[in-house]
């Protein structure tokens, strides 16, 4: 059992965006008499590439009290309305698929009759482009500016159906994020963590750095890939991904504009070993070199990387990760979240998408118990955890599951094993379209998913892996009036 109720001292290890959002939520959910800190080294620094967040970053800055109309400014943040996936299925010229954030109340594919979503299925019975759903796709795709699309949001209460997120600089992030921490009295102690103390329940109780002894109560650790905490110290079980997705290098870079108007999407453009991330910001484009280093080297992959974009491209230190969580976050009376508890790789945000969830179920859980936690409220929040990483693993695999076979890396990739719960899912799809309960089961113990149906459909429609069999069982489960109202409503919006 942790007792928190009256600690004197929580500490953060880490800060960057990850660390200061948890010093944030940490400080509203304790007592003004309780202090926070962060401890963070300026040597360390944060590589400011450019990042983008899921919808729950703006539930996050709203639980906070940050407006977003500050947060946008201070971050040089740009709209992030999806993603774009461009040569993931034949690597030709015109192989692009969408995956657009749906604000799900506002579109004909929330109407569900019997857990069926008609109008999902009519798209897909059709063969139309599933992101077609989304009333204002054309003008994300323009793209039409980030003022222009402030004005549409703001004229149209968002009627258009989409779910609004943010690109935005790291590195103005966390410094953003500090300052607003000071002001609510976090302290910050710049200093190297050099070693820990528990005491006799196995709490640690002493965090010592070059700067001296920080006793604490509670700790979370939000060191990065350093793991510092939960994985060099208390050893926590690692559970790889590797056999499912092998991508384990990164060379982050900046790019120019192309275009006079940044875009309101990130992009993922399929590459030789892997695929590149480009995430617009106002000022610039924060870039990204994902690859397997089976398949490549670091050197080859620069040599790719000069062919595409030229020389005039700005690298950063090459990133090496292995992909996998620790099964225990929550051990005794410290927590990791961020890169500290797991990483994947960054295609589709997961890593900051998870540790909002990590956060907010963390906020959860020491609220409703009162400060007082239960050895079996901990456990739920590791299941909880531990599910949520395994939805993320399974909804990257799909991504992977394409037709694309033109050199040894698409093809070894493609050819991976399925994890059992996904395989499930790719057979359920030449059925019938998915539903909630279909992905319900990585989601539990008080947690919510970060990827719900409408996200799977999208990238699963994308890739083709649901069949026009599948959608038309489906419709034909339905009373006739329903299924022939969806399809005139698709007719009409392809008109």
């Amino acid at each position: 059992m942790l007792d928190l109720r009256n600690a004197k001292q929580i500490t953060v290890i880490g800060g960057g965006a990850a660390g200061w959002f948890a010093a944030l939520v940490i400080r509203k959910i304790f007592h003004p008499g309780v202090a926070v800190k962060v401890i963070a080294s300026e040597k360390i620094g944060i590589v400011g590439v450019g990042e983008g967040g899921l919808l729950n970053i703006v539930q996050t800055l709203n639980h906070l009290q940050i407006p977003t109309g500050e947060f946008i400014k201070e971050t040089k943040a740009n709209y992030k309305l999806g993603f774009r996936y461009k040569g993931w299925r034949t690597g030709l010229e015109n192989d692009e698929y969408f995956h657009f954030f749906m604000n799900h109340r506002l579109v004909e594919m929330s109407e569900k009759y019997a857990d069926i979503y008609p109008v999902m299925a009519a798209y897909i019975a059709l063969g139309k482009e599933l992101h077609k759903i989304i009333p204002i796709y054309q003008d994300i795709i323009k793209p039409i500016g980030f003022d222009e699309m402030t004005k549409h949001l703001l004229q149209t209460e968002n009627q258009g159906g989409i779910g609004v997120s943010f690109h935005f600089d790291s590195f103005a992030v966390a410094e953003f994020l500090k300052k607003i921490a000071i002001q609510r009295h976090v302290v910050y102690e710049d200093a190297e963590v050099q070693d820990f103390e528990q005491d006799e329940q196995g709490n640690v109780c002493k965090i010592i750095t070059d700067k001296g002894i920080t006793q604490t109560d509670f700790i979370i650790d939000a060191s990065g890939f350093k793991r510092i905490l939960i994985g060099k110290y208390l050893k926590s079980d690692f559970e790889s991904f590797e056999k499912y997705l092998i991508l384990d290098k990164a060379i982050p870079y900046h790019l120019q504009h192309p275009k006079e108007n940044p875009e309101l999407i990130t992009t993922a453009t399929a590459f030789e070993a892997g695929w590149e991330w480009q995430i617009p910001l106002k000022d610039r484009i924060g870039a990204g070199y994902v690859f397997s280093s089976a398949h490549k080297t670091e050197q080859q992959a620069m040599d790719e990387l000069e062919q595409r974009h030229g020389n005039k491209i700005e690298l950063f230190k090459t990133l090496s990760f292995v992909p996998g969580i620790y099964k225990k976050v929550w051990i005794k009376n410290v927590v990791s979240v961020g890169l500290a508890s797991g990483f994947v790789e960054p295609l589709e945000a997961t890593s900051l998408g998870q540790t909002f969830e990590q956060l907010r179920s963390l906020g959860q859980v020491i609220s409703q118990s009162g400060w007082l936690i239960t050895d079996k409220n901990i456990e739920k929040y590791n299941e909880g955890n531990l599910l949520a990483w395994h939805g993320i693993r399974d909804f990257l695999r799909m991504h992977y599951d394409c037709t694309r076979k033109d050199n040894a890396f698409w093809q070894d990739i493609s050819n991976l094993p399925y994890p059992d719960e996904y395989h499930e899912l790719k057979q359920i799809m030449q059925q019938r379209t998915l539903r909630e309960i279909d992905i319900n089961h990585y989601i539990g113990k008080g947690w919510q998913g970060i990827f719900h149906v409408h996200n799977w459909s999208l990238v699963a429609d994308g890739l083709g892996l649901i069949s026009k069999q599948a959608a038309v069982n489906d419709l034909n489960l339905l009373p006739k009036e329903v299924a022939i109202k969806a399809f005139e409503q698709v007719q009409m919006k392809m008109t």
